[in-house]
């Protein structure tokens, strides 16, 4: 039994499944994963202990085809293309703290990219530097990377993790509010604000 929890990386996958599974080789899975990110499902599995490397992977991408095939139609009615979704789902399910913010964060980032604005998502940058959001620099925000989507507009060009089934409905159906701005506190809650001021005010207030 081998549960891969929602927001894993295709090197957490490996480590994991190296873990329970040691003939899993890392290096191996991550070679031949190289254009899976965001489609390995994240859900618990069942394996036989000789399983092979191959029918791994073949079940992880098996779980993705079968978890979204209810939503498959409302998919190809979206605004957007599966690859564009299942990348903001992937950013959805690094940057939100639960149900409710994975709604109105979707409608947020989507937004900032139908007015032109950055993303600026610190997920994306985590994906690269390791770094969570407290530890990132000036220079981490000025990295070269279209990952860095405080430096480039839009989508990154992939997935960052594997979303679950609530980020890719998020995705797919965005909460409309008036913000466009939020912030993750300490104390675990996410704080929306409709202006760059309203923000600003935020931060002060609850990032001390």
């Amino acid at each position: 039994k081998i549960t891969i929890p929602e927001g894993y990386t295709r090197g957490d996958i490996a480590r994991l499944l190296h873990e329970k599974l040691p003939q899993i080789d890392i290096p191996t899975f991550l070679a031949l994963t190289a254009t899976d990110e965001g489609y390995l499902f994240p859900d618990t599995y069942f394996f036989f202990p000789s399983t092979t490397i191959e029918h791994v992977i073949a079940t992880l991408k098996g779980g993705f085809n079968k978890k979204i095939q209810p939503i498959k139609d409302d998919i190809a009615r979206s605004h957007a293309s599966l690859k564009d979704l299942i990348i903001m789902a992937s950013i959805i399910e690094r940057e939100a703290s639960g149900d409710e913010d994975r709604g109105i964060i979707s409608g947020i980032l989507w937004k900032r990219i139908e007015l032109g604005m950055p993303l600026q998502a610190d997920a994306t940058l985590y994906y690269v530097t390791g770094k969570e959001s407290s530890k990132l620099t000036h220079d981490d925000l000025a990295l070269d990377s279209r990952y860095n989507t405080y430096k480039y507009k839009g989508l990154p060009p992939g997935p960052i993790a594997s979303p679950g089934f609530l980020a890719i409905k998020a995705a797919l159906f965005p909460t409309s509010s008036p913000y466009l701005y939020y912030l993750h506190a300490p104390d675990g809650h996410v704080y929306y604000a409709e202006t760059y001021a309203g923000h600003l005010a935020n931060k002060k207030k609850y990032l001390k």
